[in-house]
């Protein structure tokens, strides 16, 4: 038994021990406190995440879920917006795709080829394009956030976890609704809405829309938010067993879009100034040894997206089991221009289009709780990326990606005894890549006269097909009817694929992962305190590194690479407490170790002795240059084992506490704040000094008065006090390292929210 296995075990006895110690001191510390016994309990939270439902604290899952009311509260819009929520979750921004980690597991990519590490899906269909995600944050149910392989039952690209978005269905029970208004600085106005109509007796709707407009954080309009979406919902019960759910939505985004800064900050500026500031083109063209070569940031960063969907869900009782099938269909429309790492990259139009359809039996009893079902998943891209890159290289590369993917799947939680259960599970995958594309060059340097004519440069792409057996094993165990040990173990994978290069750097392998996790879910007090413990070790194998390298023909492209083994293990602790009727407290701490065991991978040094690598790009260890596979290059080993994986810090954490004070008429005001942090990290693969931050400390707060029965409110709130500059992500310019641009958290922000609830 290795090492970290004995500690996994001492860990897993030393859990079970203090879960009994707590137990069995629980009733002295109620007496001797002199607690309120007819306190409220903390809610029972109901999770859907293992397509059954059941209470979060009888899951085995490292899950956590955000309430309607802390989605409200928070303020929440986009993706981003979950990094202030959830502890050990690092989300950036790759242009206008976020960039989604857990513990260190993510994608840094931003184009059509790349494939996300985290799932996220909404009322159960994924969302394979990650453009698309940012405008399905309102009128939701809850979110659930699973770290840890998902590959049994959300399968392709769940290798870091997946994050289930739940919008609210429609009702037969009446008309009820909302609407709401926002205002705060950076001119942020949003309206928000949802209104459900009962059509009969067996038929009703629910309409949701939102519409957000603000200013960007950054010097020049960047990272602002301008967006309107509306959602769909008709349900058909036509009996007791058979219900029909029909979904569609749309989405537009526009405005500026996301931007970047410089690291380090220029000397007379604050943290949120743009890479287009003068200040920011100032260090580019003095950035040796041929800054004054590149071409400068400009202030014409724009993104114009269009999505729709539809989709439906029939759910039949069969009496054996339930029949669930969940047919989607969903169609991005891009165009977006930006400036990652210094370069201009633009999407002057590109289309995707999804189909899935995923059916499953399931059934839960007394003692056996199992599901099975059947996937499928086809897409097809039609992607054109334009990279503007000065003196050196003006490229558009034109793709024609399709994805068509086959599953079959099923699990099962079996109780051995009353207190015993024991998990199984298995999901087979098979998936066909095909892509045909083109890099072009062109000269002069944009933007093209009608007149000047591209050069082919490579023809690139084949086809590629593979498969995948994931499982999952587990253990549950009732130490007592409000204390629970668990342990598991199971697998993942992210789809591997195509880069927008040649041999040997065309194609790149699937990511695997297992993972081991041990923990205990604990109540005290009638449900008024709940603790819980979890242990994680991951051991990451052809972990997916997307970066901008020289490929083997000497452009700079965005390439992905397998970067050998990485472990991630650490452990958290969950607090909740009701302190009385009025008081609650909520903490959250994670200790995360998370390394490269084996990091390396192949550079063009030169090609025909014109140096290409510079060195400083890196802070990894860097080979003598050798005899590359093309005619006419060198390449260099990049070696970066033993660093610290990006985006993953080794200790994360928030803690909340709320106070109600009750009014006589019945109204009440309530006051929580809410702070997190996080210690140092590396934001990017590059490893340069710019790239390691410090940790950061920040704080939220909002006061909100409701009144009697909840038919409307109005809150105050403010966001990131201190204003703490807390950066998402960074990459390294190519060309003049170590000159590194990031991404950032916002600033300080402030505002009112006044909500009405009618109907019901």
């Amino acid at each position: 038994m290795g090492t970290w296995a004995k500690g996994y075990v001492r860990v897993a006895l030393g859990l079970a021990g203090m879960s009994g110690a707590i137990a069995a001191y629980t009733p002295a510390w109620a007496q001797d406190t002199g607690t309120d016994s007819a306190a409220s309990p903390i809610q029972d939270i109901i999770v859907t995440a293992e397509r059954r439902e059941q209470s979060l604290q009888d899951s085995s899952l490292s899950l956590q879920v955000l309430s309607a009311d802390q989605l409200e509260k928070s303020n929440l819009t986009q993706a981003s917006d979950l990094n202030t929520l959830v502890p050990g979750l690092q989300i950036g921004s790759g242009g206008n795709s976020p960039q989604i980690y857990i513990r260190g597991v993510g994608d840094f990519a931003a184009s059509a080829l790349s494939n996300p590490a985290v799932a996220v899906n909404i009322d159960g269909v994924y969302i394979g394009r990650p453009q698309a995600v940012n405008s399905q944050f309102y009128d939701l149910a809850r979110i659930e956030v699973l770290k840890g392989p998902q590959g049994t039952l959300y399968g392709r690209n769940a290798s870091g976890g997946a994050i289930n978005l739940i919008s609210n269905r429609p009702s037969l029970n009446g008309v009820d609704g909302y609407i709401g208004v926002t205002y705060g600085n950076y001119d942020n106005k949003q309206l928000e809405g949802a209104v459900n109509l009962p059509l009969g007796e067996t038929l009703a709707a629910r309409f949701a829309f939102q519409a957000v407009d603000r200013d960007g954080y950054l010097s020049d309009g960047t990272d602002d938010d301008q967006r309107v979406a509306g959602r769909l919902r008709v349900l058909w019960e036509p009996s007791a067993t058979v219900s029909l759910l029909l979904k569609a939505d749309y989405a537009k985004e526009d405005g500026k879009g996301p931007g970047y800064v410089m690291l380090p900050t220029p000397a007379g500026t604050d943290k949120w100034t743009s890479t287009s500031s003068p200040e920011a083109n100032a260090a580019l063209a003095a950035q040796p040894p041929i800054g004054f070569l590149l071409p400068p940031t400009v202030d014409d960063s724009f993104r114009d997206n269009k999505f729709w969907n539809l989709s439906a869900e029939l759910n039949a009782d069969l009496g054996f089991a339930t029949l669930t099938v969940l047919p989607a269909y969903r169609h991005s429309e891009y165009a977006e221009r930006n400036y990652p790492a210094g370069l201009r990259n633009s999407f002057p139009g590109n289309t995707a289009k999804q189909v899935s359809v995923e059916a499953r039996l399931g059934n839960s009893s007394d003692k056996l709780d199992w599901v099975i079902g059947g996937y499928f998943y086809n897409e097809k891209q039609d992607s054109e990326q334009q990279i503007y890159q000065g003196t050196f290289q003006d490229s558009v590369t034109l793709a024609l990606p399709k994805i068509r993917s086959y599953a079959a799947f099923g699990q099962a939680t079996f109780s051995v005894t009353d207190a015993l259960r024991l998990i199984g599970g298995l999901r087979y995958t098979y998936e066909r890549n095909e892509l045909s594309g083109q890099l072009l060059t062109y000269v002069p340097p944009f933007p093209v006269p009608p007149e000047d004519l591209p050069v082919l440069q490579i023809a690139f792409g084949g086809k590629k097909s593979f498969d995948s057996l994931n499982w999952k094993a587990g253990a549950e165990f009732d130490l007592a009817p409000a204390h629970m040990l668990f342990a598991t173990a199971s697998t993942g994978f992210k789809a591997g694929g195509f880069n927008q290069t040649i041999a040997p750097d065309a194609t790149y392998d699937p990511e695997k992962i297992t993972a081991f996790e041990i923990g205990s879910r604990n109540e005290f007090l009638d449900g008024r305190l709940i603790l819980n413990f979890e242990g994680f070790w991951w051991k990451l194998k052809d972990s997916q590194i997307a970066h901008v390298k020289f490929d083997p023909a000497g452009n700079i492209n965005l390439v992905t690479d397998n970067a050998g083994r990485a472990e991630i293990k650490g452990f958290n602790v969950e607090l909740q407490a009701a302190l009385g009727n009025n008081d609650s407290l909520r903490f959250f701490a994670e200790y995360n170790d998370a390394k490269y065991k084996d990091f390396a991978f192949e550079t063009a040094y030169s090609i025909f002795g014109t140096q290409l690598f510079n060195p400083l790009s890196t802070g990894c260890a860097v080979s003598a240059p050798y005899p590359g596979s093309t005619f006419g290059t060198e390449a260099a080993t990049i070696d970066c084992s033993g660093f610290q994986m990006p985006r993953a810090p080794k200790w994360t954490g928030a803690a909340t506490y709320a106070h109600t004070f009750e009014l006589p008429g019945g109204d009440t005001i309530v006051f929580d704040a809410t702070t997190q942090f996080a210690s140092k990290r590396w934001l990017g693969f590059d490893y340069v000094a710019p790239e390691h931050v410090d940790g950061y400390v920040t704080f939220d707060a909002n006061l909100t008065y409701t009144a009697p029965e909840r038919r409307w409110s109005v809150a105050a709130f403010i966001r990131n006090i201190g204003k703490e500059a807390v950066y998402t992500g960074a990459g390294v310019h190519a060309f003049a390292p170590p000159l590194t641009y990031a991404t950032i958290a916002p600033p300080r922000t402030f505002g009112v929210r006044l909500r009405y609830n009618f109907g019901k």
